[in-house]
């Protein structure tokens, strides 16, 4: 398999169960990015929420957060951002509201929500980002945002989510990362569409690109290229389109299938 270019998901993908990356982990890419292969990151997370990884990982490469909308530069600042104008925000956090959804947005490093809960809780823990409770979030939003966050329980988003598409159909692009994740984003957003930039900004070709995910924001950047690898924990739909299914992330699944088909074979190729 000769690939340059090594793109993975983040959460129940690179990160275990604790949302940690392993030190297995970080060791076979640390190998890849010495044997200069590019490794980049691509989360549904904020920026703001990826810097502490992206240290970690120091890849030198992009990185892609919100599910698209921000490309990251390898020194760590945001290289673009494409976002929501206030009003159509507030149309989509109206529809959430109405289905009675937990709602939050994000500016910077921060996202607002309504008022505090479990929910606003245990984001603020597993994303590391500080959030505010601003009351009337309807009345609260004036400004853009990357991406309107629904929580809510995993059948209602099965539910709502061909409703939202059809609703604001051509205006907004739905994604989900976790089962209970309802995401927002402008209409030409997703991590397939930020490779693509990406491609014409740092020549990624995508029969050299390697691709990890496990849920459905990630089947957009798993098209992208023939090497495409489905988590063993992955959604069914997931595992469907791509290519090989590796361990699942409690495993090391991603570094696994690194070491055996990128690591070894371009060892063995050195040696012939």
């Amino acid at each position: 398999m000769l690939i340059d270019t090594i793109v993975s998901d983040m959460d129940d993908t690179l990160l275990d169960e604790d949302c940690n990356l392993s030190p297995y982990t970080i060791d076979v890419l640390r190998q890849c990015t010495e044997r200069g292969i590019r490794v980049i990151p691509a989360s549904g997370r904020a920026m703001k929420s990826l810097l502490p990884y992206l240290r970690q990982l120091n890849t030198g490469s992009p990185a892609i957060g919100c599910n698209g909308a921000q490309l990251i530069a390898p020194d760590l600042t945001l290289m673009s951002c494409q976002e929501f104008n206030a009003e159509l925000a507030r149309e989509i956090i109206s529809f959430m509201l109405e289905n009675n959804i937990y709602v939050q947005v994000y500016k910077d490093d921060y996202f607002y929500y309504a008022a505090d809960c479990d929910i606003a809780r245990q984001y603020k823990k597993s994303s590391g980002m500080e959030g505010k409770a601003v009351g009337d979030l309807l009345k609260f939003l004036t400004f853009s945002t990357p991406k309107v966050l629904g929580v809510t329980h995993p059948e209602e988003v099965t539910r709502l989510l061909p409703i939202a598409e059809e609703r604001f159909a051509g205006k907004v692009a739905f994604s989900v990362s976790k089962p209970y994740f309802l995401e927002a984003e402008p209409p030409e957003v997703s991590k397939g569409n930020a490779l693509r930039r990406l491609s014409e900004l740092i020549g990624l070709q995508p029969e050299r690109t390697l691709v990890f995910g496990d849920s459905l924001n990630d089947l957009s950047m798993l098209a992208y290229t023939p090497n495409s690898v489905a988590m063993a924990n992955g959604r069914q739909e997931v595992k469907d389109a791509a290519r090989y299914v590796c361990r699942p992330n409690t495993e090391d699944g991603v570094a696994h299938f690194i070491e055996e088909h990128v690591l070894n074979a371009s060892a063995k190729e050195e040696t012939v």
